[in-house]
Parts: structure tokens; sequence; C-alpha cells
């Protein structure tokens, strides 16, 4: 197992989620089965999902020196991700989210950044990149993702994007900057005017340098493009079969698998397919990425699912 650590960037949100029966489509008051807080977002949970499997992992991102800071640090520490590489904003509030959870397991997300939360990367510890075994970047922070990225490739550290929903022009930004270019089906889309997600995925992976392009597509599992295969050549991932009870977090858990899986030389359909078990089996539980797997877990699951 690579030991060498695995930076995560990106955003730091504390989130409420309710368990509804459904999402209203109007104004009304909604008693919740269920309800968690936690720390959350994009790079956080795939930093979790790193440490749940194994890996050696931290964290770099910002909140605020808030109560919502503090409770964020508190919750994270419980989980084996280095945190002291999380700057503490003065006079800025820690970014948080409201998420409700219906019955089918999707979900309303209603989050808030505050805009004085210093975007600067100034203070990251670039220096420390040169003995990371990869790089996982989310979309939440660019100031940090591109300084982090840029670093990570002139020392030649495997560099992974999180390419979710964002401004047009930093997402085509950004996926110029990294090795493993990974989308949301949303995102994907709106780069293309091609009709489907593979049609897509073949027309953004011909305009970048990635050696491996992919979009997650849910329960349909994931799409995938490697460099040096033979032309025009996308491979299909299943996903298993579940009962959803929580979409949420699922494809930071996914992000999180891929990296382990990188780092650990698992090959891409294997990467791909443990990706897709991993995230599938987080949607079976409640509460957003407090659902990701440890290893014996997935691997067991992966066994028996095949």
């Amino acid at each position: 197992m690579n030991q060498k650590p695995v930076i995560c960037l990106g955003c730091a949100f504390w989130d409420t989620i309710f368990k509804i029966e459904r999402i209203p489509s109007h104004g009304a008051k909604v008693l919740p089965e269920k309800a968690v807080q936690a720390a959350s977002g994009m790079a956080t949970a795939a930093a979790v999902t790193i440490a749940r499997l194994g890996g050696n992992v931290e964290l770099w991102a910002r909140v605020g020196r808030d109560p919502t800071g503090e409770s964020f640090l508190h919750d994270l520490s419980r989980e084996a991700v280095r945190i002291d590489r999380i700057r503490r904003v003065e006079g800025a509030r820690t970014a948080f989210s409201t998420i409700l959870v219906d019955n089918e397991g999707e979900r309303l997300v209603v989050p808030y950044t505050d805009p004085s939360l210093d975007p600067g990367p100034g203070w990251l510890p670039l220096h420390e990149v040169a003995d990371a075994a990869a790089v996982l970047v989310d979309m939440r922070w660019p100031e940090g993702a591109r300084a982090l990225l840029a670093e990570a490739r002139r020392r030649g550290i495997p560099t992974v994007l999180d390419a979710d929903v964002s401004p047009l022009e930093v997402l085509r930004e950004m996926i110029a900057l990294a090795d493993h270019v990974l989308f949301s089906e949303p995102a994907l889309l709106s780069l293309s005017d091609r009709g489907t997600p593979s049609e897509a995925l073949r027309d953004v992976a011909a305009g970048i340098e990635a050696n491996v392009v992919g979009v997650t597509l849910g329960a349909a599992g994931a799409l995938v493009w490697q460099r040096g295969d033979m032309v025009d050549s996308i491979a299909t991932i299943p996903s298993i079969p579940i009962r959803a009870v929580d979409t949420l977090n699922a494809g930071d858990v996914w992000h999180g698998t891929y990296v382990y899986g990188l780092v650990n030389d698992w090959d891409l359909p294997r990467r791909v397919r443990m990706a897709n078990v991993a995230a599938a089996m987080k949607c079976e539980h409640f509460g957003g990425r407090l659902g990701s797997p440890t290893l014996p877990e997935l691997l067991e699951r992966s066994r028996t699912s095949v």
C-alpha cells in the first residue's frame, strides 16, 4: 500500500442533512424523520473516503474562525484525515449547507459560501507536493486548485480533477491542468453540444491533454477514455444494483476511491469499477459522506456483486 500522502484541496462545508418523505414543490413546513450534521464538501468527502480505505491523506481547505469552523474541524478529527493544513480565516464564516433527502435518495442542496472567505492561495505549503502520491482538487476553490495543479505537474505528481458544474470559463481552464479529468454528467454536457454523454466525452477528450477522461452517470455507472487506447475507444463500466437511500456525496466517494486505486496501482478498469461500487454502497446509507465504506467492506461487496 502506498503510504505517501494524497493531497485533497477544495471546499469545506458544514452540512445539515434532513431525511424527509418528499421534497416539497411549494412553501411548506416539513418535519424530518432523521437529521445529521457533518463536515463535508467535495474534497472533504473524497479525503474521508481515502482515509477509510486506508490511505494517507490530508485536506487543504479554508474555514472561518467561527463556531461552525470549530464543528467542522472537530468532526473531521474523528477520521484519519490530516487537518493541520486547513486555514482558519479571521472575520469569515465557514461555508455551510442545508440539504433535504427524500425517500428516493434524491436531494435538494442549498449551500452558502461567505465571499469574505479569503481565496488567496499564497499560504499553501506547495513545497510539500514533492512528497505526495497524487493530488485531487474540486471546482469550488479555483485559486487554490490552480496553484496546486501547476506545482504538481511541475514535479510530475499525478493530478486529478473532480470536474463538477461551475462557470464555463473556470471549468475549461481547470480541465486543461489535470492528468485525470473526471466529470459529473451535467458538467460534461455543459461543455459540448453533443447529444449523449459518450459523444460529449469523446468531444471533450479530443481537446485536452489529460491521460484519462471520464464521467460518472449515477446508477448507470461510468464512462472512461484513456489516452493510448484505440482511437475513440470509450469503456462503459456499470455500477451495481441497489436501493438508494441518500445520493449525497456519492460522486465525492467515487472520486476518493478512484484516487486511492490510482496511487495503489489498480488498473483503470478496476479503479472505475471499485469507485462505482463504493459510491453505490454510500447511497445505501443516510448521512452523506458518513456512508463511505472501509476497504474490507468494499472488497467484500465487489466480490459478492460480480
